[in-house]
Formats: C-alpha cells, sequence, structure tokens
C-alpha cells in the first residue's frame, strides 16, 4: 500500500506541475522543470488512496516537513480457543483509536513503557547523550537547589534549599528563647536564688548589729551577697538573645560576679589564717587586718579582674556571629569570643577558688566565729566539685547551643547555692533557732593584745574546747 501511495502521490505531483508548467498539453512541453520544482508539487500533493475497502476513507497528503502519511493496525497477540492470535484493538489513521476492552495484561497490571520516568522533588534530569528524550534522574545534594528540570545549584553560605527544593531560602535562627523549657527552668532556679539572697541580706540587715553579724565582718557579708546576687541575675544576660551588648555583659557579668565572691572569700580566710598562725606564736602585731586593710585587699582582687577583662575586650570587641549548625538545617547565634575563650576568662576565678580551697583547708579546725572556718571549707569543697563537673560539660554541649547556656546557668546557679547555703544558713539557723548563742563568748586566746574594730570583738564559740588559760587575739 505505501508503495503504491508513492507511485500515485508522484503522479499525481507530475500532474499539477505539468498542468502550471505546460498549461496547452496538446503541443509539447519545451520547458524541463527540476527537482525543486517537483518537489514543491509532491509536497501540495492530495488525493484519496486507492484500493481501498468502499467503507474505509483514506487521503494521502504530506505535512508541513515532508512526512507521508501514516496509516496502521494496532494488534496484540491473545490466547483465543487455545491458540494465540492477533487480535486488532485499534489503528492510527491522523489519530489513534484505541479499544481498550479488547486488550489483556498479565494479572491486569498495565505495564510502564517510557524512556524517562518524571523526576521526582529536588532531582534533575541527566538527559543522555544524542537522545533528548531519555534520562536519568539524579537527586541534588542536600545543600543544593533545583533551578531547572537539569540544573542543581548550590546555595549560597547561610542559606538552604526550601521544602520544594526548588530556591534556597535563608535558614531561620536558633539560639535560646525565653519561651523554651530549658530557659523557663533556669529562670526558675534563678528567680528562687534571688528572693533567697534578699531574704538573706533583709536578715542580717535586720540583725545588723548583732554579734553572729559582727563578728563575720558585716561588710565581707555584704560584698559576698552581692556577688552571688549577680549569679543569678547573670541567667538573664546569657538566655538574652546574643548582641554586641550582651555578648559584653557576658564577658564582664560572670567573671566579675565570681571574682567578687571568692575575693571576699579569699580574703576572709587568709585573715583567720595570719590571726591564728600568729598567735601561736606569741604576740604579734599584725599588718593588715584592718577592716579598711581587708576591704582594700578584697577590692584589689576584684579590680585585677575587671583591667584582665577590659584589655580583652580593647583587644577582641564583642561581635555577634552566625554559624551553620551541624544538621544544617539552621543558623546557630553565638558571641564570637567562643567558648574557649570564655572558658579562659575564668582562669583568674579558678586561681582564687584554689587559694580560697587551700585557706579553708588550713583553717578547718580553728574555732573562729562560730564555725565558720568550717563552714567556708565545706562551701569551696563543694564549688570545687561544681565546677569540675560544669567546665567540662559546657565544652562537650558546645554542638547543642541551648542545652549549653540551661548547664551553664543552671551550674552558675549552684554555686551561688553553694555560697548562699554554706556561709549564710548556718547564721540564719543561730538567729532564729538558737538566740541564746546570738552573744559574746568570754573565752580569749593568751598572748595577744585585745581591740575592737569594726568587726566586732573577736570571740569564739563557747562549744569549742580550748584552754583553760583566757587567752586574747588581736584582729
Amino acid at each position: 500500500m505505501s508503495v503504491v501511495n508513492a507511485v500515485y502521490a508522484i503522479a499525481h505531483a507530475l500532474q499539477d506541475m505539468y498542468s502550471v508548467i505546460c498549461p496547452n498539453v496538446s503541443s509539447n512541453c519545451l520547458v524541463k522543470p527540476n527537482d525543486t520544482t517537483l518537489m514543491t508539487f509532491l509536497r501540495k500533493a492530495r488525493f484519496t488512496a486507492p484500493f481501498l475497502p468502499p467503507d474505509v476513507q483514506y487521503t494521502v497528503e504530506f505535512d508541513e516537513d515532508g512526512n507521508g502519511p501514516a496509516r496502521y493496525n494496532i494488534f496484540t497477540i491473545q490466547e483465543m480457543n487455545g491458540r494465540y492470535q492477533h487480535q486488532q484493538i485499534g489503528s492510527w489513521a491522523q489519530k489513534l483509536t484505541l479499544n481498550t476492552s479488547h486488550i489483556l495484561w498479565d494479572n491486569n497490571i498495565v505495564p510502564e513503557s517510557r524512556c524517562g520516568k518524571p523526576c521526582g522533588n529536588h532531582e534533575r534530569k541527566n538527559i543522555e547523550q544524542g537522545n533528548p528524550c531519555c534520562w536519568v534522574c539524579i537527586k541534588c545534594q542536600p545543600n543544593e537547589a533545583l533551578i531547572n528540570e537539569s540544573t542543581c545549584k548550590e546555595c549560597d553560605p547561610g542559606y538552604w534549599p526550601n521544602t520544594d527544593g526548588n530556591g534556597c531560602s535563608k535558614l531561620p535562627l536558633d539560639y535560646i528563647q525565653w519561651g523554651d523549657g530549658l530557659a523557663i527552668g533556669s529562670i526558675c532556679v534563678s528567680c528562687l536564688g534571688i528572693l533567697s539572697t534578699i531574704f538573706v541580706g533583709g536578715v542580717l540587715l535586720w540583725n545588723n548589729n548583732t554579734p553572729i553579724v559582727k563578728a563575720t565582718g558585716r561588710e565581707f557579708c555584704y560584698i559576698l551577697l552581692i556577688g552571688v546576687l549577680l549569679l543569678y541575675v547573670m541567667t538573664f544576660i546569657f538566655i538574652a538573645r546574643p548582641s554586641r551588648v550582651i555578648c559584653s555583659l557576658r564577658r564582664f557579668g560572670l567573671a566579675t560576679s565570681f571574682a567578687i565572691c571568692y575575693s571576699a572569700l579569699l580574703t576572709k580566710t587568709n585573715r583567720i589564717t595570719r590571726i591564728f598562725n600568729s598567735a601561736k606564736k606569741g604576740i604579734v602585731q599584725l599588718r593588715y587586718i584592718s577592716l579598711t586593710s581587708q576591704l582594700s585587699i578584697c577590692l584589689a582582687l576584684i579590680t585585677c579582674q575587671l583591667l584582665g577583662l577590659l584589655i580583652w575586650l580593647i583587644v577582641d570587641p564583642a561581635e555577634v556571629m552566625e554559624s551553620i549548625s551541624p544538621d544544617k538545617h539552621h543558623m546557630t547565634v553565638k558571641c564570637r569570643s567562643g567558648d574557649l575563650r570564655l572558658l579562659l576568662s575564668l582562669v583568674y576565678n579558678v586561681l582564687l577558688i584554689l587559694l580560697c580551697t587551700f585557706y579553708a583547708f588550713k583553717t578547718r579546725k580553728y574555732p573562729e566565729n562560730f564555725n565558720e572556718a568550717k563552714c567556708i571549707g565545706f562551701t569551696m569543697y563543694t564549688t570545687c566539685i561544681i565546677w569540675l563537673a560544669s567546665l567540662p560539660i559546657f565544652y562537650v554541649t558546645s554542638d547543642y547551643p541551648k542545652v549549653q547556656v540551661a548547664t551553664l546557668c543552671v551550674s552558675i546557679s549552684l554555686c551561688a547555692f553553694v555560697i548562699l547555703g554554706g556561709l549564710f544558713v548556718p547564721k540564719l539557723y543561730i538567729i532564729f533557732y538558737h538566740p541564746e548563742k546570738n552573744v559574746k563568748s568570754r573565752q580569749w586566746f593568751k598572748g595577744v593584745s585585745h581591740t575592737e574594730s569594726s568587726h566586732g570583738e573577736c570571740y569564739i564559740d563557747i562549744n569549742y574546747k580550748v584552754s583553760a588559760n583566757k587567752i586574747y587575739i588581736h584582729h
């Protein structure tokens, strides 16, 4: 059929061409047409195909690309009456005619036949060379976005592919917020500590002139309470969103708060040690144990910390940095100083703690100020344990900023609670439950002249066993 149609097409093209070139067909045509002219008329040829059944209409013609007519019968091989036979299920003649009810599929499952499957989300087409209709789907990299069906592009730093994978969006900022569970827990602990500190300060002020408050050094008690209160306040500074001001306050606040507490404790324990060591050697006129001297020493220790922090802030100003988290799903907002530098800022405080612990151990058996030496010792031993546990935890949790901040806040509050409980709870216990002990003792150390100072008279709890001779301590 295709050969017959081709011959007829050439015949119709020649007929049409000579009808135009030689309209008078009765005479000889002297014009010789070329192949281009023939091809032009061949493309325009249109006729009804011969030798077709009466009920079939089939027009032969060519499209604009010169493609000839196509007519096909579509068959399947089916088992009929025990034999496999061809069964016509449709045809093609400029359009598809298909009777799907005559199609039988194995297990009634329609097979899938395509050169390339549609690519899924965040997948690009890798087209086979020389065959644009066939492709393989390749998934884009996690940090790449699909900009068109065949191209993936890496997102800029700080950006990540969106949910559809067809574009980049800025990563959300991640930092501990006031409504987080860890933040709420840390704030509750801090608020409890602030209320406790205010209560202790109020009780001491109410009993400001009683022996137990005067003997332990009223001024140092209030300095300690200020330092403890600042430690509790640091929780709010660490939970606040990082900024240049907040990062600067973190540097100054944490190290300075600890310096205030441990400078006061170091001054007290050093004073106790020197007084009792001089008592063992006989009458010795001690220097730098007056209130003014002691406060000057304490302030000098605190000033050293402040100067170091100030120099650090000038050399390395506080900045905020945004870094991609390990899981690549958000941006972590942190102070640029980093965890290691924050720990280095506490080196001076570690030195103060070690010296306090050393002097507290030396004075653990001294019967001074209602067993205050033993209370200081207990406080410092517990503080060392907390620091030894907290510093490694803070460094290990660096990949989890929220957990790290909450851990640091709770650790700071624990240190404050240890100071508050170890040094002030025994005093409150005597004030509230044993007021009869809140009186001056009349047992004195021999060999040292007795004087009075703003601390009050130095005396010993009468429960201590001392020699029968009355002795005095100059302080």
